[in-house]
């Protein structure tokens, strides 16, 4: 909980090196994020985590537009569908104020996150707390999640045009290689 010193710009750049085809996301992050005062970067970060820089892979799928990973619990269970990517991320950042916060939600925000009253209102004050209840067993998982989010907030910004032209080349390069 809290406000956010990262910018969206960061979170982007970061993302986009590891991920040139990633869906502009983050701005819902930090609108949803800011209306429900949770430090949204750490919920890109955790997204980063869940979603292995929004490639998937694991039981979760893009269309699902599940970017914590919510009701996946394993054993073929993929978790929740959220019906777009701007629900989707409101229901994770309801998910974590859930862990955060005994509070209502802001009067003008409709509860979007199915799992949103079984979760121990208020028992997750910092991010290590969330060891063993998001993620089980989830030993350093809430210390992964911050030390992705340092390694944003370390990321240097650079001109709009520069990843542009690193869109474009990796792109080129993948295309290539599908051919081959």
């Amino acid at each position: 909980m809290g406000e956010e010193s990262i910018t969206v710009e960061q979170c982007k750049q970061f993302l986009l090196v590891y991920n040139t085809e990633a869906p502009d996301i983050i701005p819902f992050y930090k609108k949803n994020g800011e209306i429900l005062g949770i430090r949204w970067g750490y919920a890109v970060a955790q997204m980063i985590k869940e979603t292995g820089y929004l490639k998937f892979g694991g039981i979760v799928k893009p269309e699902q537009n599940n970017f914590g990973g919510i009701g996946a619990v394993g054993n073929g269970v993929s978790g929740a569908i959220f019906s777009s990517q701007e629900e989707g991320v409101l229901a994770h950042l309801e998910h974590l104020y859930a862990y955060a916060s005994t509070g209502h939600l802001p009067s003008d925000v409709q509860i979007v996150d199915p799992r949103f009253g079984l979760v121990t209102r208020g028992s997750c004050q910092n991010w290590e707390d969330l060891n063993g209840r998001w993620a089980v067993p989830g030993d350093g998982y809430g210390e992964s999640i911050v030390r992705l989010y340092q390694q944003m907030k370390e990321k240097i910004v650079s001109d709009s045009k520069e990843v542009s032209t690193l869109k474009k080349v990796s792109q080129i390069i993948s295309n290539y290689f599908k051919d081959k």
